[in-house]
């Protein structure tokens, strides 16, 4: 049975951005990254820059603190966490494909549940 506050959660966004939630779980979110991405999310912009100065995005393409992955990037202040898919944005997809944005509580509980999300998101049709 899977969790009404994910399936809450999910059921807002509309298929693309329930595709790049798969692909950032995915591609970004495993048992070694759980707790760093996590405690990237919830740090302010000064420790984000202390505690993970060797994981940041340091281009020019973006502004502001971002913890950079293999394919996106996470950026996390007062409360919001966005994703960015960069590849794909560097390669001329429009942003509003590229991007999701979650209040944090709920970016928190789709990542630390993730078997649950990418079990939601085989098993539902997303018609939206």
């Amino acid at each position: 049975m899977i969790d009404k506050q994910i399936t809450n959660i999910l059921e807002s966004y509309k298929k693309q951005q329930i595709f790049k939630i798969e692909d950032f779980l995915l591609s970004e979110v495993d048992e070694d990254s759980l707790q760093e991405i996590i405690d990237f999310v919830v740090s302010n912009d000064v420790s984000q820059k202390t505690n993970f100065s060797d994981e940041l995005y340091d281009g020019n393409e973006y502004e502001g603190v971002f913890l950079e992955g293999n394919q996106y990037l996470l950026f996390s202040s007062e409360g919001k966490v966005m994703i960015i898919d960069m590849l794909s944005e560097a390669h001329g997809v429009n942003v509003k494909d590229t991007r999701v944005q979650f209040d944090e509580e709920n970016f928190i509980k789709l990542i630390t549940n993730k078997r649950e999300v990418l079990n939601w998101i085989k098993n539902y049709k997303v018609d939206k």
